[in-house]
């Protein structure tokens, strides 16, 4: 099967499984927010957050493992690609019981007065801090399974396996809804147990299918590749524990200046935001193996062509639904949800523009991630992430409200786009005059039409259903032949149009 066959293969299979696990995902958080209410619900994304800033090895151990195991699958090099596999238990098990370490040791003072938790709530806190940071171990432990799944590109299992774990998590707040005793405390302890399952069973099919993950002899312990692996994950662990501070780290200074209340729209911009970016995420999911392979097989111009075009359509699909929910955002949270936390909508906007900044270089994470010289990128677009922090603690500490943090979200977000784009010329050889023909000249006139021609009905149509189903139907006619005609290049408009005549056959 060709790559682009393969790639359009596992996209489908990754967005009928985000479909259906944003749903369930809209669905659950309902049903937390009433159970659990303002309160307690806002105290579990407080800890979530809080784990989150440890737990962003998770993400950044499953990308340097993919990266490796897709570089000698490329190279078709199957020793190596063993002795990687080998190499990543080992070093997974080892940074799973450090952060278990790290993160017991950090609870001793959390619940010590600097976090704003109510007393009456504090040993709910604790628990659901336990469990999470089980959940937590879990995870990074089994980062190796994850990442073999992805770089062998067995996406269908991967998409079944993860609608699973989703409707399981909607089983446990349903649960909750029965009138159990001790809600938080017994949905954190679920997503523990509903962890540890779908992690063992990701495992056991690993086992079955790769060769690779059938092999745990000491011998295929390599220094040199230990080495390797361990300062490029120690560099991405940088990385990721910047851009997870951005985000995680905010909730926390939120809550230090505004209380558990704030904290709550937070966390439901940050639902909303991770929903929405699935869009793009698993377009990414099922290129990034092939951006990855390229440059194994010492294709690098081709795998630069490659990364553009992800970055042009990740862009492309997440503005494709950001602008008409933004435009219908109060009707869509009244639906939603039963009471709006204060400042949900402002927040949920900002947050979104923020993620939106991001997918202008997307494409040019992972080539960088390929190159394997993460050193200077990590180093430089880490710091800059990180400034979010004492930028929003100072910014707060002035009195300005809570959404100014949002705002200094996105500058820090342009801010890191621009120093990905230099790294990558140095690096990589990218012509920043291809970057500008091939992505900004082709996302920017699509976007800004539709906005446009979207915002101004808007001002008067009133907000309800029917305002929702007119601007979805615009905006998705306006966007659609605008990026066709401006987005799209003369290869990827044959293609489309491939595509649309062998699906026409289906009709009836």
């Amino acid at each position: 099967m060709s790559s682009s066959k393969l790639i359009l293969k596992n996209t489908s299979f990754l967005y009928l499984k985000m479909v259906v696990t944003m749903i369930l995902s809209l669905f659950i958080t309902r049903i937390l927010l009433i159970e659990l209410g303002i309160i307690d619900y806002g105290i579990y994304n407080l800890i979530m957050g809080v784990v989150g800033l440890l737990a962003f090895l998770n993400s950044a151990m499953a990308l340097s493992t993919q990266r490796f195991l897709s570089y000698f699958i490329g190279a078709k090099q199957e020793y190596k690609l063993s002795s990687v596999f080998y190499s990543s238990i080992c070093l997974h098990l080892g940074l799973s019981i450090l952060v278990l370490v790290v993160l017991e040791v950090a609870g001793l003072f959390l619940f010590d007065g600097f976090l704003s938790i109510p007393a009456d709530r504090i040993g709910a806190a604790k628990f659901t801090f336990q469990c999470l940071v089980g959940t937590s171990f879990i995870t990074i432990s089994f980062v190796p399974f994850d990442a073999s799944i992805i770089s062998h590109e067995k996406l269908l299992f991967e998409s079944i396996i993860s609608t699973i774990e989703v409707i399981l998590k909607l089983v446990a707040a349903y649960w909750i809804s029965l009138g159990v005793m001790n809600k938080l405390e017994m949905y954190a302890l679920c997503i523990l147990l509903i962890t540890l399952i779908v992690r063992l069973i990701k495992a056991f099919y690993c086992y079955k299918n790769f060769n690779e993950c059938r092999s745990f002899s000491s011998k295929l312990f390599n220094i040199s590749v230990f080495k390797e692996m361990f300062s490029f994950a120690g560099w991405n662990s940088f990385g990721a524990l910047c851009g997870v501070a951005k985000n995680q780290g905010l909730a926390v200074i939120m809550n230090l200046f505004f209380g558990t209340v704030l904290n709550a729209a937070f966390g439901i911009a940050a639902q909303v935001g991770s929903q929405i970016y699935s869009f793009s995420a698993n377009m990414l999911k099922a290129v990034n193996p092939q951006i990855m392979k390229s440059e194994g097989k010492g294709e690098r111009r081709s795998m630069i062509a490659l990364s553009l075009k992800a970055t042009k359509f990740s862009f492309f699909l997440l503005s494709y639904l950001l602008i008409p929910f933004s435009l219908n955002i109060i009707f869509i949270f009244k639906i939603w949800l039963k009471d709006i936390p204060e400042q949900a909508v402002i927040l949920t906007l900002l947050y979104l523009a923020g993620t939106l900044t991001n997918q202008l270089t997307i494409g040019l994470q992972t080539a960088i991630q390929s190159g394997g010289n993460i050193k200077l990128y990590q180093s430089v677009v880490g710091s800059i992430l990180l400034l979010n922090l004492p930028l929003a603690y100072f910014i707060y500490s002035l009195g300005y409200p809570a959404y100014y943090g949002l705002i200094s979200f996105i500058l820090i977000e342009l801010l890191a786009c621009v120093s990905r784009l230099f790294i990558s010329s140095k690096i990589l050889g990218l012509s920043l005059k291809d970057y500008y023909q091939n992505v900004i000249i082709k996302i920017v006139p699509p976007f800004v039409i539709t906005l446009v021609v979207c915002t101004i009905p808007a001002f008067w149509l009133p907000h309800n259903f029917l305002r929702l189903l007119f601007l979805g139907l615009l905006s998705g006619f306006v966007y659609s032949v605008t990026f066709y005609y401006f987005g799209m290049d003369t290869f990827e408009r044959q293609q489309f149009k491939k595509v649309k005549q062998k699906l026409s056959k289906y009709k009836l």
